[in-house]
């Protein structure tokens, strides 16, 4: 045992878990644990014999240890610490923390020094790779930045609906001469108040489910100018957070042409429509003209001329009824969810009167569960009303008409097949032109008012037919 040395002292010594030496002032081992000698690699006795003192590595670290005490004396501190390289006997580096406790009992004792050695390799490899990874993560921001410098769509790139980027594109969109013009500013100062509404909407759905989509905007621009604009949003990490990148594409002259064209087709509907509606009322009014003249020159009153004026007052008055209903607005105002069945029930509650009057029967076939659709109550209703009264009139020796709801997942399926006069493919291909029928008295607007309420319920229509055999309607909509 050292002169300077205690009982207690060396078990502490020995066991500790860290890499521990006593070191004179001039350099020399004077006394190593086992940690240590497992930390260097050399056995206890031969880091104290000397002969791997001489180690290039050791020899370096015992230097650099007599180097910090003596500063540590000068500055009257007791203790200082440093990072060393150690180059192993197994050719590896293993990162040392050294720290020096200058004790005064020790240096009146030896003139020396307690040392503490502490393997940093494991952490800092860590921070090695950690460094490389936020590297990397460098190296792919820069390259998505540059690539979305030159995407030819607006990118802009928001945190909590403040803009923290944007490019050159997105720059030219709102007529921005400089980024410092839009950075830092609110979406809501982009996006024009009457779209606000869609904007809380869509940060709220993505609060809920974590999606957001693609959505269409009007916005104002710096210069008070209004675009509209089409696009979608991604979530990312950017600058170490969570960002919304937002990618949007200029529609305001695509959306003017599409109106434009929209207009056009309208002019051009209505024309069609009012040439259908010279024709169809000048008949009535040419035979009514004609007959008021036979009936001022006649010397008696003749009760069949007074019967066809009748009736072509009433064919003008189901026109102008007809064109009214198709004049109307159809834009579905939901009233919640509707139960199909129960609709058709009272529908051919109604027409069963009617029917029974031309020896014609209606077949129900119907679910076990209630089938549900989203929609109008009384628009759809007119919907089966026109189809049943389609049906009937086609069938002038009477017979069936079959009713059949089937329902899945996505759709609900009405089938109504009667077993009328039928349609050749060339008269199904005209259903729902204005004044294009298959029977006498109809004006074809009730199958044009048919096809738009579906259209706008979100649903389809297809027809089947066999002439003499029969004609199946079936109505797509979408199931809740």
């Amino acid at each position: 045992m050292l002169p300077y040395s205690n009982p207690n002292h060396d078990f502490a010594f020995e066991q500790a878990v860290i890499g521990m030496a006593l070191i004179s002032l001039d350099g020399s081992i004077l006394k190593v644990n086992s940690a240590l000698s497992d930390l260097l690699g050399y056995s206890q006795q031969e880091l104290t014999a000397g002969a791997p003192q001489e180690d290039s590595s050791i020899r370096a670290l015992l230097n650099q240890v007599v180097w910090n005490t003596r500063a540590t004396q000068n500055q009257q501190q007791s203790i200082t610490q440093f990072e060393y390289v150690y180059h192993h006997p197994s050719d590896r580096e293993v990162y040392l923390s050294v720290r020096i406790s200058v004790k005064e009992e020790l240096a009146q004792s030896f003139r020396g020094c307690l040392v503490q050695f502490e393997d940093r390799t494991l952490l800092r490899q860590l921070m090695r790779q950690l460094e490389l990874k936020e590297q990397k993560l460098n190296e792919k921001e820069n390259s998505f930045l540059q690539l979305l410098e030159g995407l030819p769509l607006s990118v802009l790139i928001t945190k909590k609906g403040i803009v923290h980027y944007v490019n050159p594109a997105a720059l030219r969109l709102v007529n921005a001469a400089h980024p410092r013009d839009v950075l830092g500013i609110s979406t809501d100062v982009v996006v024009d108040a009457t779209y606000h509404n869609k904007l809380m909407k869509r940060r709220a759905k993505y609060a809920e489910s974590g999606e957001i989509g693609s959505v269409d905007y009007l916005i104002r621009c710096l210069d008070g100018q209004e675009k509209m604009v089409t696009g979608f949003t991604l979530i990312i990490n950017y600058e170490g957070e969570k960002a919304a990148v937002g990618i949007f594409k200029d529609i305001t002259e695509q959306q003017m042409e599409e109106d434009r064209v929209m207009q056009s087709e309208k002019l051009t509907t209505a024309g069609q429509l009012a040439a259908g509606i010279a024709h169809e009322i000048r008949n009535p009014l040419t035979s009514i003209n004609g007959f008021v003249k036979l009936l001022r020159s006649a010397e008696r009153s003749n009760e069949l001329y007074f019967e066809i004026i009748e009736s072509e007052l009433k064919r003008i008055e189901l026109i102008v009824n007809e064109l009214l209903v198709l004049s109307k607005p159809q834009s579905v105002h939901v009233s919640g969810p509707i139960d199909v069945f129960a609709i058709m029930e009272q529908i051919i509650t109604l027409m069963k009167v009617q029917a029974a009057l031309k020896n014609i029967e209606i077949i129900s076939h119907y679910p076990k569960a209630p089938v549900f659709v989203q929609g109008e109550v009384n628009q759809l209703k007119q919907v089966f009303i026109n189809l049943l009264k389609n049906a009937m009139e086609a069938m002038n020796q009477g017979g069936t008409i079959t009713l059949d709801i089937l329902h899945n997942a996505q759709e609900v399926r009405i089938i109504v097949q009667d077993e009328g006069i039928g349609m050749t493919q060339e008269q199904i291909q005209s259903l729902g032109q204005p004044f294009v029928t298959t029977k006498d008295t109809g004006t074809g607007l009730g199958l044009m008012i048919t096809k738009n309420i579906i259209h706008n319920h979100g649903g389809t229509m297809n027809v089947e037919s066999i002439p003499d055999h029969g004609t199946t309607f079936t109505i797509h909509l979408p199931a809740l």
